[in-house]
């Protein structure tokens, strides 16, 4: 990839995470038992899931996987934890060969580090609507940076469904959603 590409994907990631961060930003103490669309988990696990997604995706591109733990976070850190695990991607995304590096995912897939980098942005993009559908904010999220996502989702990194895939079936929302709630139903989610 050339120099302005990687620039292009670590863009990419950082506007996601960006997104993921402002609905947080909105979450309450009242919020954090709620169910989310990302089932079973309720909000303080999805939050939980988000970082440790991060932290988990940083050091397989680094090429030293961590195993899949996902952090019992504090609310009253919850800001300051995602800030950090967002940081050390990006500063993990900016590092030599990180975007030409092989990285092996879940069933043994690998990818170059670029396209893990964008598959992280649609999952933290997608943990963002799991949010605000919990939380009952508005769930027309960034809708460039969500049209982005779901054209790639469609044409680059089209989803595994079925028994042994990663998403289920797609649901088809009614005409006018939101772009973000016609991706999240695209990965699988009920709209």
């Amino acid at each position: 990839m050339t120099r302005q590409e990687n620039a292009t994907v670590i863009d990419l990631f950082e506007h996601a995470a960006a997104t993921f961060r402002s609905v947080l930003d909105e979450v309450r103490a009242e919020h954090h038992d709620l169910p989310t669309p990302c089932a079973p988990l309720d909000v303080s696990e999805l939050v939980a899931k988000a970082v440790g997604h991060q932290n988990w995706v940083t050091h397989a591109i680094h090429g030293d996987p961590a195993p899949r733990a996902y952090p019992s976070v504090q609310p009253d850190l919850w800001m300051a934890v995602f800030d950090e695990s967002t940081a050390s991607m990006v500063a993990e995304l900016r590092s030599d060969g990180a975007m030409e590096r092989p990285v092996t995912l879940a069933a043994g897939l690998t990818f170059p580090g670029s396209e893990v980098a964008v598959i992280a942005a649609r999952n933290i993009f997608q943990f963002a609507w799991d949010l605000a559908v919990a939380t009952s904010q508005d769930t027309d999220l960034a809708p460039e940076l969500a049209e982005e996502l779901l054209e790639i989702s469609r044409t680059r990194l089209v989803p595994q469904r079925g028994p042994g895939g990663f998403f289920g079936p797609e649901f088809v929302p009614a005409a006018g959603a939101p772009v973000a709630t016609v991706l999240a139903g695209y990965l699988g989610r009920e709209v």
